[in-house]
C-alpha cells in the first residue's frame, strides 16, 4: 500500500495525497486497457467503488464499470467515486449508454461523485442529475472529491 501522510507517486500509486483509508493502490484495482481507455477499479468496502478513467472513454470501458456496479448492487443500494479528472474524451455512443443503463438502474445508488478536469464537464454533470432525479455530485477539485470519499470510507 502507499505510505499515509505522503504523495503516493512511488510505483504501484497514483500521485494522491494519503488522506483517505484508501490506498489507491494499482496493484489492487481491476483493470481494463482498451483502445486508448485505461479504467482501475477498487471495491475498498463492499457497497463502495472507486474508479480512475485515464484517456478516451469507450462503450467497452463503461460496460467495464457497470458490470462490477451491478454486481455490487446485489449487496444493496451502492456509493461510487469517479476520477475523471484524466478522461481526455468520451464517444458519444459510451454517453448514450451511460444515460441508458443509469436510468435503468437509478435506484441502486446511494450516490455519485465525480472529479472531473473542466467546470463545464462538472455543470453537464449537474443537469443529468437534475434529469436522472438523484445525487450526482461533480467537482473539479481533487481535496473536495478526496473529502467526500473519506466521508463514505467511515460511513459505511
Amino acid at each position: 500500500t502507499c505510505p499515509k501522510g505522503q504523495l503516493l507517486d512511488s510505483p504501484g500509486c497514483l500521485g494522491y495525497p494519503a488522506v483517505v483509508a484508501f490506498a489507491w493502490d494499482i496493484a489492487e484495482a481491476e483493470s481494463l486497457r482498451a483502445d486508448g481507455c485505461e479504467v482501475l477499479l477498487w471495491r475498498p468496502i463492499t457497497r463502495l467503488l472507486v474508479t480512475r478513467v485515464r484517456g478516451h472513454a469507450t462503450v467497452a470501458c463503461l460496460r467495464f464499470y457497470e458490470d462490477h456496479a451491478e454486481r455490487e448492487m446485489r449487496s444493496g443500494r451502492i456509493s461510487v467515486f469517479h476520477d475523471w479528472s484524466e478522461m481526455t474524451a468520451y464517444e458519444p455512443d459510451a454517453r448514450d449508454e451511460l444515460k441508458r443503463w443509469a436510468r435503468a438502474h437509478n435506484d441502486g445508488f446511494l450516490g455519485v461523485h465525480y472529479l472531473v478536469r473542466s467546470k463545464v464537464v462538472a455543470m453537464l454533470i449537474s443537469v443529468a442529475a437534475l434529469t436522472l432525479g438523484r445525487d450526482l455530485h461533480a467537482t473539479t477539485d481533487r481535496p473536495t472529491f478526496l473529502a467526500a470519499l473519506a466521508t463514505a470510507l467511515a460511513a459505511l
